[in-house]
Protein backbone atom coordinates (compact mmCIF):
# COMPACT_ATOMS: atom_id res chain seq x y z
CA UNK A 1 0.00 0.00 0.00
CA UNK A 2 2.53 2.61 1.02
CA UNK A 3 4.68 1.45 -2.27
CA UNK A 4 1.18 1.81 -4.62
CA UNK A 5 1.02 5.30 -2.43
CA UNK A 6 4.42 6.40 -2.70
CA UNK A 7 4.00 5.79 -6.85
CA UNK A 8 1.25 7.69 -7.03
CA UNK A 9 2.68 10.73 -5.31
CA UNK A 10 5.24 10.31 -8.04
CA UNK A 11 3.42 10.91 -10.94
CA UNK A 12 1.04 13.21 -9.65
CA UNK A 13 0.91 16.40 -12.13
CA UNK A 14 2.51 19.01 -10.44
CA UNK A 15 4.69 16.89 -8.20
CA UNK A 16 7.53 19.47 -9.39
CA UNK A 17 5.67 22.51 -7.99
CA UNK A 18 5.14 20.45 -4.79
CA UNK A 19 8.92 20.35 -4.09
CA UNK A 20 9.18 23.87 -5.75
CA UNK A 21 6.93 25.10 -2.65
CA UNK A 22 8.94 22.50 -0.27
CA UNK A 23 12.16 23.74 -1.08
CA UNK A 24 11.36 27.60 -0.93
CA UNK A 25 9.91 26.96 2.81
CA UNK A 26 12.63 25.05 3.62
CA UNK A 27 15.03 28.12 2.11
CA UNK A 28 12.72 30.68 4.59
CA UNK A 29 13.47 28.41 7.40
CA UNK A 30 17.55 28.29 7.02
CA UNK A 31 17.08 31.95 6.53
CA UNK A 32 15.31 32.91 9.55
CA UNK A 33 17.63 30.49 11.54
CA UNK A 34 21.07 31.80 10.28
CA UNK A 35 20.09 35.89 10.43
CA UNK A 36 18.96 35.25 13.83
CA UNK A 37 22.56 33.48 14.54
CA UNK A 38 24.23 36.08 12.69
CA UNK A 39 22.05 38.88 14.34
CA UNK A 40 23.33 38.11 17.36
CA UNK A 41 27.24 38.07 16.39
CA UNK A 42 27.31 40.66 14.29
CA UNK A 43 25.71 43.54 16.35
CA UNK A 44 28.11 42.78 19.36
CA UNK A 45 31.54 43.45 16.58
CA UNK A 46 29.55 45.88 14.01
CA UNK A 47 31.00 48.74 15.47
CA UNK A 48 28.12 50.73 14.53
CA UNK A 49 24.35 49.76 14.56
CA UNK A 50 24.15 50.81 10.86
CA UNK A 51 26.82 48.57 9.80
CA UNK A 52 25.09 45.43 10.78
CA UNK A 53 21.46 46.97 9.30
CA UNK A 54 23.19 47.54 5.89
CA UNK A 55 25.09 44.26 6.44
CA UNK A 56 21.81 42.50 6.66
CA UNK A 57 20.41 44.52 3.61
CA UNK A 58 22.87 43.33 1.52
CA UNK A 59 22.48 39.69 3.29
CA UNK A 60 18.72 39.40 2.81
CA UNK A 61 18.87 40.37 -1.79
CA UNK A 62 21.88 38.00 -2.06
CA UNK A 63 20.01 35.20 -0.18
CA UNK A 64 16.77 35.76 -2.42
CA UNK A 65 19.35 35.99 -5.49
CA UNK A 66 20.63 33.00 -4.88
CA UNK A 67 17.63 30.56 -3.95
CA UNK A 68 16.03 32.24 -6.83
CA UNK A 69 19.04 30.82 -8.95
CA UNK A 70 18.70 27.15 -6.94
CA UNK A 71 15.01 26.93 -8.21
CA UNK A 72 15.85 27.86 -11.73
CA UNK A 73 18.76 25.17 -11.82
CA UNK A 74 16.38 22.57 -9.63
CA UNK A 75 13.32 23.18 -11.59
CA UNK A 76 13.63 24.05 -14.33
CA UNK A 77 13.20 21.86 -17.56
CA UNK A 78 14.02 24.50 -20.56
CA UNK A 79 17.72 24.38 -20.69
CA UNK A 80 17.97 27.93 -22.60
CA UNK A 81 16.25 29.26 -19.74
CA UNK A 82 19.05 27.98 -17.53
CA UNK A 83 21.93 28.80 -20.32
CA UNK A 84 20.34 32.49 -20.47
CA UNK A 85 20.36 32.51 -16.30
CA UNK A 86 24.19 31.39 -16.39
CA UNK A 87 25.00 34.21 -18.45
CA UNK A 88 22.80 36.56 -16.53
CA UNK A 89 24.40 35.53 -13.26
CA UNK A 90 28.40 35.26 -14.80
CA UNK A 91 27.64 39.35 -16.21
CA UNK A 92 26.20 40.63 -12.76
CA UNK A 93 29.40 39.08 -10.79
CA UNK A 94 31.91 40.20 -13.24
CA UNK A 95 30.40 43.78 -14.06
CA UNK A 96 27.77 44.86 -11.10
CA UNK A 97 28.35 43.25 -7.70
CA UNK A 98 31.73 41.42 -7.55
CA UNK A 99 33.55 44.76 -5.75
CA UNK A 100 30.43 45.44 -3.45
CA UNK A 101 30.71 41.63 -2.43
CA UNK A 102 35.00 41.14 -1.99
CA UNK A 103 34.34 44.91 0.67
CA UNK A 104 31.54 43.17 2.32
CA UNK A 105 33.09 39.40 2.34
CA UNK A 106 36.48 41.23 3.72
CA UNK A 107 34.00 43.63 6.27
CA UNK A 108 33.08 40.09 7.75
CA UNK A 109 36.70 39.11 8.08
CA UNK A 110 37.68 42.16 9.67
CA UNK A 111 34.70 41.81 12.52
CA UNK A 112 35.38 38.23 12.77
CA UNK A 113 39.19 37.88 12.77
CA UNK A 114 40.11 42.11 13.77
CA UNK A 115 43.07 42.12 11.62
CA UNK A 116 42.63 46.07 13.37
CA UNK A 117 40.04 48.22 14.99
CA UNK A 118 38.79 51.72 15.84
CA UNK A 119 41.87 53.50 16.81
CA UNK A 120 44.98 51.48 16.17
CA UNK A 121 47.50 52.93 13.88
CA UNK A 122 47.97 50.56 10.94
CA UNK A 123 49.61 50.39 7.21
CA UNK A 124 47.42 49.45 4.74
CA UNK A 125 49.40 49.31 1.29
CA UNK A 126 51.40 52.36 1.05
CA UNK A 127 49.48 54.62 3.72
CA UNK A 128 49.88 54.42 7.69
CA UNK A 129 47.18 56.19 9.61
CA UNK A 130 44.53 55.97 12.54
CA UNK A 131 41.66 53.96 12.17
CA UNK A 132 38.78 56.17 12.77
CA UNK A 133 35.91 53.89 11.02
CA UNK A 134 35.02 50.86 9.57
CA UNK A 135 31.68 50.66 7.20
CA UNK A 136 30.79 47.93 5.58
CA UNK A 137 32.25 48.96 2.56
CA UNK A 138 34.93 51.10 3.35
CA UNK A 139 37.81 51.79 5.93
CA UNK A 140 38.42 55.39 7.02
CA UNK A 141 41.85 56.61 7.93
CA UNK A 142 43.11 59.47 9.81
CA UNK A 143 46.33 59.86 7.91
CA UNK A 144 49.61 59.58 9.20
CA UNK A 145 52.67 61.59 7.45
CA UNK A 146 51.79 61.81 3.67
CA UNK A 147 52.32 65.29 3.66
CA UNK A 148 55.78 65.25 5.90
CA UNK A 149 58.43 62.89 6.32
CA UNK A 150 57.99 61.91 10.09
CA UNK A 151 54.68 60.03 11.44
CA UNK A 152 52.24 63.04 12.48
CA UNK A 153 48.78 63.52 11.57
CA UNK A 154 48.59 65.47 8.03
CA UNK A 155 44.85 66.13 8.82
CA UNK A 156 43.85 64.44 5.42
CA UNK A 157 41.39 61.69 5.90
CA UNK A 158 41.76 58.31 3.36
CA UNK A 159 38.64 56.14 2.65
CA UNK A 160 40.28 52.58 1.66
CA UNK A 161 37.84 49.78 0.36
CA UNK A 162 37.88 46.98 2.54
CA UNK A 163 38.48 44.64 -0.02
CA UNK A 164 42.33 45.50 0.40
CA UNK A 165 42.56 42.59 3.28
CA UNK A 166 42.66 40.20 0.03
CA UNK A 167 45.54 42.47 -1.86
CA UNK A 168 47.61 44.15 0.80
CA UNK A 169 49.72 43.16 3.90
CA UNK A 170 48.26 44.96 7.41
CA UNK A 171 50.79 46.30 9.52
CA UNK A 172 49.13 46.70 12.61
CA UNK A 173 51.28 49.33 15.41
CA UNK A 174 49.01 48.39 18.49
CA UNK A 175 47.17 45.19 17.73
CA UNK A 176 49.08 42.77 20.04
CA UNK A 177 51.42 45.09 21.92
CA UNK A 178 50.95 48.84 23.55
CA UNK A 179 54.05 49.88 22.43
CA UNK A 180 56.26 49.69 19.36
CA UNK A 181 60.18 49.62 19.59
CA UNK A 182 61.60 52.80 18.10
CA UNK A 183 65.78 54.11 18.07
CA UNK A 184 67.57 57.73 17.87
CA UNK A 185 70.46 57.05 15.45
CA UNK A 186 73.84 59.01 16.96
CA UNK A 187 77.05 59.58 15.07
CA UNK A 188 80.18 59.46 16.93
CA UNK A 189 83.43 60.39 16.35
CA UNK A 190 86.48 57.16 17.05
CA UNK A 191 88.04 58.58 20.01
CA UNK A 192 84.59 59.25 22.13
CA UNK A 193 84.14 57.44 24.77
CA UNK A 194 81.52 55.23 24.04
CA UNK A 195 80.86 53.39 27.10
CA UNK A 196 80.27 57.15 29.12
CA UNK A 197 78.04 58.20 25.74
CA UNK A 198 76.16 54.72 26.10
CA UNK A 199 75.34 55.61 29.73
CA UNK A 200 74.22 59.20 28.76
CA UNK A 201 71.78 58.23 25.90
CA UNK A 202 70.30 54.75 28.13
CA UNK A 203 69.85 57.39 31.09
CA UNK A 204 68.33 60.16 29.11
CA UNK A 205 65.64 57.62 27.28
CA UNK A 206 65.24 56.27 30.95
CA UNK A 207 64.22 59.40 32.15
CA UNK A 208 62.06 60.33 29.13
CA UNK A 209 59.67 57.03 29.05
CA UNK A 210 59.62 56.27 32.52
CA UNK A 211 56.26 55.44 32.93
CA UNK A 212 57.03 52.92 29.93
CA UNK A 213 59.92 51.35 31.48
CA UNK A 214 58.29 50.95 35.00
CA UNK A 215 55.50 49.44 32.78
CA UNK A 216 56.69 46.71 30.94
CA UNK A 217 60.20 46.11 32.81
CA UNK A 218 62.02 47.09 29.30
CA UNK A 219 64.83 49.56 29.80
CA UNK A 220 66.44 51.06 26.68
CA UNK A 221 69.93 49.82 25.16
CA UNK A 222 72.34 50.71 22.75
CA UNK A 223 73.73 49.12 19.67
CA UNK A 224 77.51 50.22 18.17
CA UNK A 225 77.81 49.61 14.22
CA UNK A 226 81.76 50.85 13.09
CA UNK A 227 81.12 53.07 9.97
CA UNK A 228 83.64 54.60 7.51
CA UNK A 229 83.35 58.08 9.47
CA UNK A 230 83.16 56.82 12.98
CA UNK A 231 80.75 54.42 15.19
CA UNK A 232 76.84 54.29 14.72
CA UNK A 233 75.18 54.40 18.28
CA UNK A 234 71.58 53.11 17.86
CA UNK A 235 69.61 54.01 20.98
CA UNK A 236 66.28 51.77 21.46
CA UNK A 237 63.49 52.03 23.54
CA UNK A 238 59.99 51.39 23.49
CA UNK A 239 57.45 53.83 22.84
CA UNK A 240 53.67 54.74 22.11
CA UNK A 241 53.23 54.27 18.40
CA UNK A 242 50.80 57.61 18.34
CA UNK A 243 53.49 59.47 20.75
CA UNK A 244 56.75 58.44 18.59
CA UNK A 245 57.75 61.54 16.77
CA UNK A 246 57.28 63.91 20.23
CA UNK A 247 59.22 61.20 22.11
CA UNK A 248 62.54 60.73 20.10
CA UNK A 249 62.34 64.78 19.49
CA UNK A 250 62.52 65.33 23.48
CA UNK A 251 65.73 62.13 23.52
CA UNK A 252 67.30 63.90 20.81
CA UNK A 253 67.25 67.28 22.28
CA UNK A 254 68.01 65.77 26.14
CA UNK A 255 71.14 63.99 24.59
CA UNK A 256 72.47 67.24 22.74
CA UNK A 257 72.56 69.13 25.49
CA UNK A 258 74.15 66.09 27.84
CA UNK A 259 76.91 65.91 25.48
CA UNK A 260 77.90 69.51 25.06
CA UNK A 261 79.28 69.02 29.11
CA UNK A 262 81.13 65.90 27.64
CA UNK A 263 84.81 66.35 26.76
CA UNK A 264 85.24 62.98 25.63
CA UNK A 265 82.43 62.76 23.06
CA UNK A 266 81.99 64.09 20.09
CA UNK A 267 79.49 63.57 16.95
CA UNK A 268 81.29 62.29 14.32
CA UNK A 269 80.12 63.95 10.44
CA UNK A 270 81.70 63.78 6.81
CA UNK A 271 84.36 66.05 6.19
CA UNK A 272 85.27 66.97 2.97
CA UNK A 273 88.26 69.33 1.65
CA UNK A 274 89.08 71.04 -1.55
CA UNK A 275 92.82 72.04 -2.49
CA UNK A 276 93.21 74.35 -5.45
CA UNK A 277 96.54 74.42 -6.98
CA UNK A 278 97.75 77.08 -10.01
CA UNK A 279 99.18 75.38 -13.06
CA UNK A 280 102.52 74.58 -13.37
CA UNK A 281 104.79 77.90 -14.57
CA UNK A 282 101.37 79.91 -13.65
CA UNK A 283 101.00 81.28 -9.94
CA UNK A 284 98.23 82.21 -7.96
CA UNK A 285 95.53 84.71 -8.77
CA UNK A 286 95.88 88.22 -7.40
CA UNK A 287 93.26 87.57 -5.11
CA UNK A 288 94.77 84.55 -3.74
CA UNK A 289 98.01 84.47 -2.53
CA UNK A 290 98.49 81.19 -0.66
CA UNK A 291 96.62 77.83 -1.07
CA UNK A 292 92.57 77.94 -1.22
CA UNK A 293 91.29 75.30 1.27
CA UNK A 294 87.58 74.55 1.41
CA UNK A 295 85.66 72.81 4.40
CA UNK A 296 82.54 71.13 3.43
CA UNK A 297 80.79 69.55 6.50
CA UNK A 298 77.67 66.87 6.33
Amino acid sequence: MSLEVWQAILNFRYISVVWMVLTVIGAVIVYFRLTSQLRRFTDARAYKPENADRFFFAWRYVFMFSMGVLVIFLFSDVFGIIGLSLAFIMTLMGWGIRNPIMNLAAWLLIIFQKPYRIGDRVILGTTIGDVRDISIMYTQLDQVGGTIGGEEKSGRSVMIPNQHLFRWNVINYTRDEKYILDEVIIRLTYRSDITRAEQILCEQAAEVTAEICEETGESPYVRFEFIPSGIVAKLRYRVSAVKRQSTSTLIVERISEAFMCENGIAFAYVKREALLMPKEGTGFPPQYLHTVRFHTNS
